[in-house]
């Protein structure tokens, strides 16, 4: 458990990177040969600059579609419950620092290693707060474009355009206070998505260029030749009427607008090149459409389909988090004053799906006719708590077995009763002996059973 500290109090880790230039991201217009330009600059061996990619990825992150679909992947994590656990017992304290507020927005950075390809974070303190009651967690994320985590360089340098070695994070003594997630060379989904949403971009503007010329009414003004002071009166009185397009020529000037003809003159063409945007994001983000859009072709079967691939990256998504946190996170823990050997950060217990277990069941059910299957395979593989007095119900349980047999035996002498035996109460000792003594004895001995106790059964 970290010691308690009350605002002011905070203790420090003693090292911090500082004086890094950060500058503002570049918002200008991108274009498709800007992002090939980025990834060119990207992949450079002699000076890897990640400057340009990372300002055309902060630009993406206000299109809509990405936002949807990123913040629909990033709440499948968020909102699960982490837990640490020593010897299968919770440990509640650490839990409070794994749910934390900051753990949050720390855990969200973790996630953006996806979108960005690496994420280095630095964590100055780690205390718990009195006033406050619950547990803070000092932290920067370092500049994106000024960490250099590829093999021969692993460090982070001053000026972004610049992969100089000022500060080497992966050794002591920064090493004890960072945590960093991703792969070294990679650039994240964001470079697949970043094509789409240029040209979802250009779709709009292509678009909204269309609305402005074609969908309001266009005005025509006609004058006499060589009448200069009409002209101007006119074109004075078009500009005070409003922003809708006009013309105005001399009288024998003709006008033609001339219309391309099929759907390529009408809105639909800027329609469905911004749906077909919007899908590629979503399925390069999701790993399908169908959860996030309605298509006109579908089924109940095929958004299932389309469920499942989803529910598989929350599961990646929830391992890469977990690596993170087990080792490097764990390691940072420990140096301000947390025990955390011999446990584990894990993910609370998710809620279970009841059809995929059903199928299951009926599988085991089918193995268990032909070999044995030990009960606590059961009770890991279906959330079912097994009860204190086990072995006393177990026992009781194939007791009733053995009677239940014995009553609705299944050798061929009263078949029809064992198959019904589920369905039904336990018969009546006695009945299923006359019962069995009926169908035993063979035709034509001339033998009866008549029971006094029970009238009609002859």
């Amino acid at each position: 458990m970290a010691v308690k500290h009350k605002k002011g109090e905070l203790p420090k880790n003693g090292v911090n990177i500082t004086t890094i230039n950060v500058r503002v991201p570049n918002r200008s217009t991108q274009d498709i040969q800007s992002w090939r330009g980025a990834i060119a600059a990207f992949e450079n061996q002699v000076n890897p600059v990640r400057t340009y990619l990372y300002d055309l990825y902060e630009d993406m992150e206000l299109d809509g579609q990405v936002e949807a679909t990123w913040g629909k992947r990033c709440d499948a994590v968020l909102n699960k419950r982490l837990v640490f656990k020593r010897d299968g017992v919770e440990d509640e304290d650490i839990g409070k620092l794994l749910n934390s507020p900051d753990m949050r927005v720390f855990i969200e950075e973790l996630l953006r290693s996806i979108l960005y390809g690496y994420t280095l974070i630095q964590i100055n303190r780690v205390w718990f707060d009195e006033e406050e009651e619950q547990y803070r967690i000092d932290f920067d994320l370092i500049p994106r474009k000024h960490v250099h985590p590829e093999k021969g360089f692993q460090c982070v340098s001053r000026e972004q355009n610049m992969a100089t070695p000022d500060f080497l994070f992966m050794q002591p003594p920064l090493a004890s206070y960072m945590v960093w997630a991703g792969k070294p060379t990679s650039m994240g989904i964001f470079a697949k998505v970043a094509q789409y949403v240029i040209y979802k971009r250009g779709g709009f503007g292509d678009w909204s260029q269309f609305a402005e010329m074609f969908g309001m009414p266009f005005r025509e003004l006609s004058y006499d030749d060589y009448d200069e002071a009409t002209r101007m009166k006119l074109e004075q009185a078009m500009e005070e009427w409003g922003s809708a397009g006009y013309l105005i020529k001399p009288k024998g000037a003709e006008l033609t607008l001339h219309d391309t003809g099929g759907s390529t003159s009408s809105a639909e063409v800027y329609d469905l090149l911004i749906s077909k945007c919007d899908a590629a994001i979503s399925k390069i983000i999701l790993g399908n459409t169908l959860t996030t859009e309605q298509g006109e072709i579908g089924s109940q079967a095929l958004g299932e389909v389309h469920k499942e691939a989803e529910g598989e990256k929350n599961e990646s998504d929830k391992l890469f988090i977990l690596s993170v946190l087990n080792t490097r996170f764990r390691a940072v823990l420990k140096r301000f004053g947390f025990n955390l050997q011999g446990g584990e950060i894990m993910y609370e217990g998710l809620e279970a799906d009841w059809a995929k277990l059903r199928d299951k069941w009926d599988v085991i059910k089918e193995i268990r006719e032909v070999v044995p299957v030990d009960d606590d395979y059961i009770y890991d593989e279906f959330p079912v708590p097994k009860p204190e007095n086990y072995e006393q119900m177990k026992e009781e349980m194939d007791l009733k077995r053995e009677l239940n047999t014995m009553f609705y035996p299944t050798d061929g002498i009263n078949a029809s009763a064992a198959s019904d035996a589920p369905n039904k109460k336990p018969g009546n000792l006695l009945r299923y002996l006359i019962s069995f003594f009926r169908k035993s004895s063979p035709k034509g001995s001339g033998i009866k059973w008549n029971s006094p106790h029970q009238p009609g059964i002859v």
